[in-house]
């Protein structure tokens, strides 16, 4: 019984490393500043205020907000 725990525990720390190394790689992501300095659907500016607090957007707020609702699961009236 105490190999099993063993092999438990290895698994264990496994999954844990792994998650860890997702969750650096997705803040490295974010704060790499990968989002655009355009929208990709209008060409407007993205303001630096949505650009800090979205670090990846690739879509100003306007153009954001219509993207969602084209593809809201049930459809909403402007």
């Amino acid at each position: 019984m105490e190999k099993f725990a063993d092999v438990l525990d290895l698994a264990q720390a496994h999954v844990e490393r792994e998650t860890e190394l997702r969750i650096a790689a997705i803040q490295r992501h974010a704060n790499s500043g990968f989002g655009s300095s355009r929208c990709s659907d209008c060409g407007e500016p993205i303001p630096t205020r949505r650009r800090k607090h979205v670090p990846n957007a690739k879509r100003c707020a306007a153009c954001q907000a219509a993207e969602e609702l084209r593809h809201a699961p049930i459809p909403r009236r402007a």
